[in-house]
């Protein structure tokens, strides 16, 4: 079980200005409770995964402030990894998988089945990850406008958060919800808003990836998705262009896009069958590297429903 660091950069704001950055949290917890944290699955339905011997307490893998992560480490799913529902306890045998999730794949069409293994990870939360202001330096405040921003995409829409210095808690912008406990998934990407003008970084310590990994991506939208890796990758060894689906076309009007932020400021790429350009310029980018603990955002073109599997190599050896 290798265990590692990586520290996420987030860029100051200027001025009074915002300043955007692209994070990621790459590295996932060790998992501590009762029953196998890792074994072997005996069953498998749209949206629960069972092991009959796992003896785990129920409710405990289902606990808001503590969520869990399944990851499948064997047969043709090997490198998914799915969020395990909060709002639908566990049993001693089995898991339900997040209802978002649920609603873009059928784990029973996913390759998953009876005989593949599995292994139980921590997974981070807003509070666990980003803190207070007076643990990590970001910028709170009485509302919004105050404080720095974070964005997730929930649901295919952004929801905005912010450290509420009046609460003391992290709250949703909007129904001002009490949001500590919101997951924040290791292949997912979160954009920083900071107005505070020092900079920031956020160090974690956990589990470094074994396997492969397979993510899913909305067929139409933005899809948020982490450089999943410990190391450095490029737009060329990203596997993004070899989404089923992914549109190519030497238009970038045409084509899908990732969007990627480079000191601060938003740049956009398309592939037009060969290799990967620049929206704008046009120059060749396959180069164009993803930095550890950043992310991009994935733009598909259309309307179509569901989501489709990026699916990446492990780039280095154990």
């Amino acid at each position: 079980m290798p265990v590692g660091s990586v520290t996420t950069e987030v860029a100051p704001g200027a001025a009074a200005a915002r300043t955007i950055s692209l994070i990621s949290f790459p590295l996932t917890g060790v998992a501590v409770a009762v029953g196998q944290m890792s074994g072997t699955l005996t069953g498998v339905t749209a949206n629960t995964l069972t092991n009959t011997m796992a003896g785990w307490a129920a409710g405990e893998l289902s606990i808001a402030a503590t969520p869990h992560l399944i990851r499948i480490t064997s047969g043709a799913a090997k490198g998914r990894t799915f969020l395990i529902s909060t709002s639908a306890g566990n049993s001693a045998t089995t898991v339900t998988i997040d209802a978002e999730e649920a609603g873009l794949v059928d784990l029973t069409t996913a390759g998953i089945t009876a005989g593949d293994t599995y292994e139980i990870l921590a997974c981070d939360t807003l509070s666990s990850l980003l803190g207070t202001p007076a643990t990590t330096g970001i910028q709170g405040g009485a509302n919004a406008d105050a404080a720095d921003n974070i964005q997730i995409l929930v649901q295919g829409q952004y929801r905005k958060y912010y450290y509420n210095t009046t609460r003391e808690a992290w709250v949703r912008l909007g129904p001002e919800q009490i949001s500590n406990n919101v997951p924040v998934r290791p292949d997912t990407a979160i954009t920083y808003s900071r107005l505070g003008q020092t900079p920031l970084e956020f160090t974690i310590t956990g589990r470094v990836p074994t396997t492969d990994r397979k993510a899913l991506v909305r067929n139409s939208g933005p899809t948020p998705l982490a450089n999943g890796w410990p190391t450095d990758t490029t737009l060329a060894t990203s596997g993004i262009a070899d989404i089923p689906g992914w549109v190519k076309n030497s238009s970038p009007t045409v084509a899908d896009t990732v969007q990627i932020n480079l000191n601060g400021s938003s740049r956009k790429y398309y592939h037009d069958g060969t290799q990967w350009r620049r929206v704008g310029p046009n120059t060749p980018s396959n180069n164009v590297v993803l930095g550890v603990a950043e992310g991009v955002i994935i733009g598909k073109q259309g309307t179509q429903p569901g989501a489709s599997t990026v699916q990446q190599n492990l780039p280095y050896n154990l």
